[in-house]
């Protein structure tokens, strides 16, 4: 029997998106298992969804950081990133998936990521180069009043290449590196959705959010078999 691939989630709220992962289990990511769930915030809905599924997981306090690095939040949040790095690897995951995680990952979790050859990626409601970081859908839709554009998007990106020595990157598909840039990873799905004249902000936010449920269940299945290629092409030069 095939061994199932490994994924851990990181969300900071209602966890809709994990919701799609989680019921994907039995459908499109059948061949995958949810290790763990992991929260900057106690008290996100989304821990509560992994519980009652039996998923272990995570609670990991930023506020523990900055009162004990006072005087220096890059540093607080340096070493906040770097030991939820090494708490998410003791699970031995093949991939991490960024899902409503608001948090800006620093290069201490995405270096000891990729020196494990643990790929992160990331659903961003944005075409690629448009509207990075919070409050993409509210800013797109104040452009599309003012005329200035007639569609959005939503992205899936890999937020970080893997290492394959001490300073070589090895490549998967065309340009993966690693980057800490906001929401600037290559996109390995995108989905433009259409502007509708006469639709609010918050039907707008619904409409955007089911397309998520797909994007992120399609984009994660996608990343998957390009680990799995690259696995096969290793065993293979090996051979």
């Amino acid at each position: 029997m095939e061994r199932k691939s490994r994924i851990s989630i990181l969300i900071s709220g209602q966890g809709s998106n994990l919701q799609a992962l989680i019921d994907a289990q039995t459908t499109t990511l059948k061949d995958s298992i949810i290790v763990r769930v992991g929260s900057n915030r106690k008290a996100a809905f989304g821990l509560v969804r992994a519980e009652e599924r039996k998923i272990p997981t995570l609670y990991h306090n930023l506020v523990d950081y900055k009162k004990r690095y006072p005087d220096s939040i890059d540093q607080a949040r340096s070493e906040y990133d770097r030991d939820l790095a090494i708490r998410l690897l003791e699970d031995n995951p093949d991939i991490i998936i960024c899902a409503g995680f608001l948090h800006i990952l620093a290069p201490t979790f995405l270096h000891l990521m990729a020196a494990a050859s643990v790929p992160v990626i990331n659903l961003h409601p944005g075409l690629p180069g448009a509207y990075n970081g919070i409050n993409a859908i509210e800013r797109a839709h104040k452009d599309f009043l003012d005329g200035k554009i007639n569609e959005m998007g939503i992205m899936m990106q890999v937020s970080i290449a893997f290492l394959s020595g001490p300073h070589a990157l090895l490549i998967i598909s065309t340009r993966h590196y690693v980057i800490s840039e906001v929401d600037m990873g290559e996109p390995i799905l995108v989905t433009p959705i259409p502007f509708f004249k006469d639709e609010d902000i918050e039907k707008l936010k619904d409409r955007v959010h089911g397309k998520e449920h797909e994007a992120i269940v399609t984009g994660t299945k996608i990343a998957i078999s390009r680990l799995k290629e690259r696995s096969s092409l290793f065993t293979n030069q090996a051979a």
